[in-house]
């Protein structure tokens, strides 16, 4: 088992399109993870990317953006081990819960900076809301 074993979940009221740069940006991921150097090696459109990660860690990383209801659940994956053979077996065990803290801390920071001005419980924009048209189930009763 990789020492950094992260998987991790975040929903975000907005649709995939929407993050899709922000989440597969590879400069973006090394500016969170200093250090991580990432190829592509699956590019899946919309749906997210599959990276070799080298540099510091090595291993694979994913995000995988799944449409869900009035937006999308992020998936990050990050399976590597630390490069540095001299690290201690206390800093190799600190090793996977401080990378899951910064993957998560970027993932909320994306998700707030785009879900900007929605209050909690509000449909995300163009979405539902009071404007929505929505059936009007006494009028298609009487209508048979």
């Amino acid at each position: 088992m990789p020492v950094v074993d992260v998987i991790d979940q975040t929903y975000v009221a907005v649709p995939p399109r929407q993050l899709l740069d922000a989440m597969c940006d590879e400069s973006a991921w090394s500016t969170v993870l200093p250090g991580v150097r990432l190829r592509c090696f699956d590019d899946r459109g919309v749906l997210g990317r599959r990276w070799r990660v080298s540099g510091v860690l090595d291993g694979t990383a994913e995000v995988w953006l799944e449409e869900m209801a009035e937006g999308t659940v992020v998936h990050v994956f990050l399976q590597a081990d630390p490069t540095d053979g001299s690290t201690s077996v206390r800093a190799r065990r600190r090793a996977g819960p401080a990378y899951h803290a910064r993957l998560k801390r970027w993932v909320t920071h994306v998700r707030d900076s785009l879900d900007v001005g929605r209050a909690v419980g509000d449909p995300p924009a163009g979405v539902g809301g009071p404007d929505a048209a929505t059936p009007d189930v006494t009028t298609s009763r009487t209508a048979r």
